[in-house]
């Protein structure tokens, strides 16, 4: 197959080998993102949920403690609900990351540590409040972090018992009695980030089939308008072009009805091929009906996108079907439309990119035609 030809408005990228079934980028990415901001939400509220469980705790013990132990554990926590606060407008944690997530669970380690040293409790049922921060590290955050923030909780531990003098019996028990608070907790990482694991997996799962086309393995009409909703913010607000392309079958039912449909599903998969193989791995493409496809291309003006079209249905062309042993050959039509050229919101391009294509059908098909207002 000839060269791909370079094109001025369209950012060369280097292109590998891809499986049929396999994701495009963007629908890793994007599953990455919604994970992310679930899990950044689950952290949000752990965090304050452990400040609860310190308040009610202060709250329903109050008589039994001294009026300075009240009042540092009250300072510390207002110093950590304001930390938490401003966490939320530091530059770079509006996008869901691990690193916020990170310093909320040092900031939780700390306030447990902090109050369970001024409460003079190196042992006992409150150690359990470092059980949330456990919790809160194996879901949002790698094995990794998680295994150096049980380290971290260790040594606070150790901390605690060498300033609170528990440790003035033998070196063994000192070291039995640190095994003993550790344990139930890494017990609990490891069962949570098993769990975890297991159900970002059916998550994955779960959202690649309520996602994707079941014969082509692209997206289906809903998530591609998703997706292209936030990709046409994104360059509103930047002022980035995009191109919509519509690409329809030309022979697909003359092929059902002389070949049975599974021959044209065969026509199908091969025009999703022939399609992939021109694509970047930022590009996006779904299945817009049952002989319809439908690309997002960003960062793409409406030149780039028309020579791409081009490289498609040479493609497609230069293929054959196998139909019960007889050779098909087949055609595309292909319409084009641009952001900002053609249209200042989504479904204003995608009607004249469709309308494009239908221009293309109707003056003799296996032609690309770009959206033209005259």
């Amino acid at each position: 197959m000839a060269r791909p030809v370079e094109e001025p408005n369209r950012p060369a990228v280097r292109r590998r080998p891809r499986r049929l079934w396999s994701l495009p980028a963007s629908r890793a990415a994007h599953g990455i993102h919604d994970e992310l901001q679930a899990i950044s939400r689950v952290m949000r509220e752990a965090s304050w949920l452990l400040l609860a469980l310190v308040l009610a705790y202060i709250l329903f013990n109050h008589r039994e403690l001294a009026a300075l132990t009240i009042s540092a554990v009250l300072g510390v926590a207002t110093i950590y609900a304001t930390a938490l606060v401003a966490l939320r407008f530091v530059p770079g944690t509006q996008r869901p990351s691990q690193w916020p997530m990170l310093i909320r669970c040092w900031l939780m380690i700390a306030l447990i540590t902090f109050v369970l040293w001024e409460l003079r409790f190196a042992d006992g049922p409150l150690i359990a409040l470092y059980h949330v921060a456990v919790i809160a590290s194996a879901v949002a955050l790698s094995e990794l972090l998680t295994v150096l923030n049980l380290g971290l909780i260790g040594l606070c531990l150790w901390a605690l018992a060498q300033s609170l003098g528990r440790a003035a019996g033998a070196e063994t028990t000192a070291a039995t009695a640190l095994f003993a608070q550790l344990s139930p907790m890494i017990l609990i990482a490891y069962v949570v980030m098993r769990a975890a694991g297991d159900i970002r997996k059916a998550l994955s799962r779960i959202r690649f089939i309520s996602e994707t086309d079941e014969l082509t393995r692209l997206y289906n009409v809903r998530a591609f308008m998703r997706i292209a909703e936030r990709l046409h913010r994104q360059a509103k607000r930047y002022g980035r072009p995009y191109a919509v392309v519509m690409i329809d079958s030309d022979n697909l039912k003359s092929v059902n009805d002389t070949h049975g449909h599974e021959c044209g599903n065969d026509l199908l998969k091969l025009t999703t091929a022939s399609i992939r193989r021109e694509l970047r791995e930022t590009d996006v493409a779904g299945r817009y009906g049952g002989d319809e496809f439908i690309l997002l291309l960003p960062e793409t003006a409406a030149a780039g996108a028309r020579e791409l079209s081009e490289r498609v249905r040479r493609a497609v062309m230069a293929k054959t079907l196998d139909a019960r042993g007889m050779r098909v050959t087949t055609s595309v039509s292909i319409g084009v439309a641009s952001f900002p050229d053609h249209g200042a919101d989504l479904q204003s391009i995608v009607n004249k990119a469709d309308q494009a294509m239908y221009l293309s059908k109707k003056t003799g098909r296996n032609r690309v035609t770009l959206f033209d207002p005259g």
